[in-house]
């Protein structure tokens, strides 16, 4: 039964924050709607942040014609809910999430043919993949729309290089699917590492190292340098590396109140080469056993190609010469928001807080993908056209009207 209006908003306001504190979404990549008629929905209106979001943002939209009333414009990819209510009468409550592992999934262009036993009371039979198609296009509404009337009895979608479409009758059924199929495609990718690799048992670091010697790069390094985290502040940045803090200025490089570490080069290098106002260092395992092959990373999700740019390149690293080192970093990372530091993981830029916890989820996603898609053997690439299209509208729009909040 379709929800009252007012709670209708309330509960995509709940769902938002929700996504936001299980991970299921970065920033506000994905949306929410619920159905309040057999020809309305309320969705989460676009490019605002989840976590301040009220009911009255909330915006009301037709099944038939997605048209709406007001100033505030309803979720881009309104025409993919439109199109779940539409075909399924019986679901009142959707969500479009960017979930790490069933993102990771849909790369590969397949689908879930048999879903595990324990998963298919919430899952079905199987989890089809809807064929790609650039984010918030009509083009992407109708590959969905023609995957849900081919799948009618499949209440969880993922699509390809994008994220997942979860239905359900009820918001906590909406959830429980999204949920359940993250902990599917979770068994998925380590019953494809153990395929591969005739392992006996299942365990992170054996994955990388795994995935490392399929590159011919060695083995996770037992240690790496700490390349610190900084805020610029006018002519002046704060570096943090470990525990000590210090302030360096920007123009000599020289320590304002202690000695500057050697990674203040990096840093000052970077800033009079970027606008931006704060760099951190990456260091999660995936992004550390990327960093050791070496390689540039090519876009496999959208996110990663509006958030972190193009491409990033990977730029050595050269112990003991920082100045030759930082010279080269911020080279590398030149209009994009990432380097890869080879065999330390990477650095990322921004210019607010919320840039960085973006920038550090979707860098981890990024990275775990490249692992576990080459060990798929399934590598596809998001077309090069539609990274540069979706790059620059994030430039230009979204990243603006996000940090208006």
């Amino acid at each position: 039964m379709a929800y009252e209006v007012e709670e209708a908003k309330k509960l995509v306001v709940e769902a938002g924050k929700k996504l936001i504190e299980t991970g299921l979404i970065a920033r506000t990549w994905g949306n929410v709607s619920a159905r309040i008629s057999d020809t309305q929905f309320a969705i989460t209106p676009s490019g605002r942040a989840y976590e301040d979001l009220t009911p009255e943002e909330i915006v009301i939209v037709n099944i038939e014609d997605c048209e709406y009333d007001g100033e505030i414009k309803p979720s881009s990819e309104k025409g993919v809910h439109a199109a779940a209510y539409r075909h399924h009468p019986e679901v009142d409550f959707v969500i479009h999430t960017h979930q790490r592992a069933a993102t990771i999934v849909s790369i590969t262009g397949m689908q879930i043919r048999n879903v595990y036993n324990e998963y298919k009371d919430v899952l079905g039979n199987r989890v089809p993949t809807a064929d790609y198609a650039m984010s918030t296009t009509n083009s992407l509404r109708k590959k969905v729309e023609a995957c849900i009337v081919e799948n009618p009895d499949c209440y969880a979608i993922m699509l390809m290089h994008h994220g997942t479409l979860c239905m359900g009758k009820t918001y906590d059924e909406a959830f429980n699917i999204a949920e359940t199929l993250e902990k599917c495609c979770e068994k998925v990718l380590k019953d494809n590492y153990l395929r591969h690799s005739w392992a006996k048992s299942y365990s992170d670091d054996d994955k990388r190292n795994y995935f490392l010697k399929k590159e011919d790069a060695g083995e996770m390094p037992e240690t790496i340098c700490d390349l610190g985290a900084s805020v610029r502040n006018g002519n002046m940045f704060t570096l943090t590396v470990a525990d000590v803090t210090v302030d360096v200025d920007l123009e000599t490089g020289l320590g304002i109140n202690g000695i500057a570490p050697k990674c203040a080069k990096i840093h000052r290098a970077i800033y009079l080469a970027e606008k931006c106002t704060m760099i951190k260092h990456i260091a999660t395992p995936d992004v550390i056993a990327v960093s050791c092959t070496g390689d540039p990373m090519i876009p496999m999700i959208d996110d990663f190609a509006q958030i972190v740019g193009l491409d990033v390149k990977c730029s050595p690293w050269i112990d003991g010469d920082t100045d030759d080192c930082a010279k080269n970093i911020a080279k590398a990372i030149k209009g994009r928001n990432a380097v890869l530091v080879q065999g330390n993981g990477a650095l990322v830029t921004g210019n607010s807080d919320g840039d960085m916890q973006a920038l550090e989820i979707i860098m981890d996603k990024g990275c775990a993908a490249v692992v576990d898609v080459n060990i798929f053997n399934r590598p596809h690439y998001v077309p090069k056209m539609e990274c540069f299209l979706m790059r620059t509208v994030y430039l230009a729009k979204y990243s603006k009207q996000i940090d208006k909040k």
